[in-house]
């Protein structure tokens, strides 16, 4: 698995792309320009947070989070990512696949 830095700029790198490309995964997460210049200067990371572990009767909710800045919004979306667990890394490590090291910054 990348470190939070690698997996950043592998990030920033493909956004900073003039084409206006995002990063979705499954509905679950996501960053995007938000403005129609090209390059984006404007960007929005949201994601889903589910705790009905936590409270059996709560729903699935809508975050969203705006920067002006790719490489805030690339460290958010990572950092968030790795939080939540969501990407197909982890579905490999949750069903058994691997194990990784826990880096606590």
């Amino acid at each position: 698995m990348m470190t939070i830095e690698e997996e950043v700029q592998a990030l920033v790198t493909f956004l900073s792309h003039p084409a206006g490309f995002d990063v979705d995964l499954g509905g679950m997460m996501c960053i995007r320009p938000i403005c129609e210049s090209s390059p984006p200067d404007l960007w929005e990371v949201n994601w889903t947070e589910d705790h009905s572990v936590e409270v059996p009767a709560a729903c699935p909710y809508q975050c969203a989070r705006e920067f002006s800045s790719l490489q805030e919004a690339a460290q958010f979306f990572v950092e968030k990512r790795r939080y939540l667990c969501y990407g197909l890394d982890f579905e490999q490590i949750l069903m058994g696949g691997e194990t990784v090291p826990v880096e606590i910054v």
